[in-house]
């Protein structure tokens, strides 16, 4: 049976941990929803927001849904990206992300499953 998960009942998080600034997180599909084999974030980034350079040891799939972020791939190099554009991030591919707009950002987060930072 589906599981059909209303936009109003998912909180969204500030996120605290170093290196985020001016940025919220909602889990919208994940274990706690039954979704076993990935996880479906929306980061809200705000004005000077950002989301620390890291790496992760699964593959994510970004989204930008809303406005402009500059993005910095595993070579360093930087590329602004727009609503619509898509990253394919591999395991073990150091990225970032930062909101040098004046408007609000938000991107999709698609993940295999163990979604385990490295630093």
């Amino acid at each position: 049976m589906a599981t059909v998960l209303l936009a109003k009942s998912v909180r969204a998080k500030r996120e605290m941990d170093a290196g985020y600034r001016n940025t919220t997180s909602r889990i919208i599909a994940g274990p706690a929803q039954g979704c076993n084999s990935v996880t479906v974030r929306i980061l809200a980034i705000r004005p000077e927001g950002r989301v620390p350079r890291r790496e992760y040891d699964s593959q994510r799939i970004i989204t930008l849904l809303e406005g402009e972020l500059l993005f910095m791939d595993g070579d360093g190099s930087m590329h602004m990206l727009g609503e619509g554009d898509t990253v394919i991030v591999h395991p073990h591919e150091r990225h970032h992300f930062q909101n040098d707009s004046s408007k609000n950002a938000r991107i999709m987060i698609i993940e295999s499953r163990g979604r385990t930072p490295l630093q």
